[in-house]
């Protein structure tokens, strides 16, 4: 199953009325009206749902946990040092710094910063052995023309090292995007 991020207001639209409050509970000070408004509406391909765990499991691995379902726990409660990683399915990232946490209303609904995600995937790649920040094959191609890139017929052949490359720069890519846009970063269920 294919797994997408999207950068733009798309996934606030059913949210708004649950996040405002998340964050006016967290004194976070925000124009949801803006990013409603952004302009826009870019999809970054992170392969499928296998390729974002692989990712997962490599952050664990970096931070130096041993028992590979404890780290996921870690990550899922909030206790891990990479909080604002994908750890659920659907997430969303604003372009503010904030306590990232899942909504009272939803608890299966993540919400985090671009901010803090920004930071820690530079953290990351300063643990990780993997080269963090090159882009495996076809990503540049997927970046150009994700159109083109889905019409493509090509097979991509990437590793388990090559799909956590390209989890991280969707990843980065995204939030990048998102607070130089003030919009949000969507990963929904699907």
């Amino acid at each position: 199953m294919g797994k997408d991020l999207v950068v733009g207001p798309t996934g606030l639209l059913d949210l708004k009325d649950w996040i405002a409050p998340h964050l006016t509970e967290r004194g976070v000070a925000h124009d949801m009206q803006t990013w409603l408004t952004a302009e826009c509406d870019v999809t970054l391909c992170c392969l499928n749902v296998a390729s974002v765990f692989e990712f997962l499991r490599h952050v664990v691995q970096c931070e130096g946990v041993a028992d590979e379902a404890a780290g996921f726990r870690a990550g899922e409660t909030g206790k891990s040092r990479y909080g604002n990683m994908p750890w659920w399915e659907h997430s969303i990232w604003l372009p503010v710094e904030l306590r990232s946490g899942n909504l009272q209303a939803d608890p299966t609904i993540f919400v985090g910063s671009c901010v803090a995600l920004l930071r820690e995937l530079r953290d990351l790649q300063d643990r990780s052995p993997l080269r963090l920040g090159s882009a495996p094959p076809g990503y540049q191609e997927m970046r150009a023309d994700i159109r083109q890139f889905y019409r493509s017929t090509n097979d991509l052949h990437l590793t388990e090292e090559d799909c956590v490359r390209w989890v991280w720069l969707v990843l980065r890519d995204g939030a990048e995007l998102a607070m130089t846009q003030n919009t949000a970063l969507c990963s929904e269920p699907g």
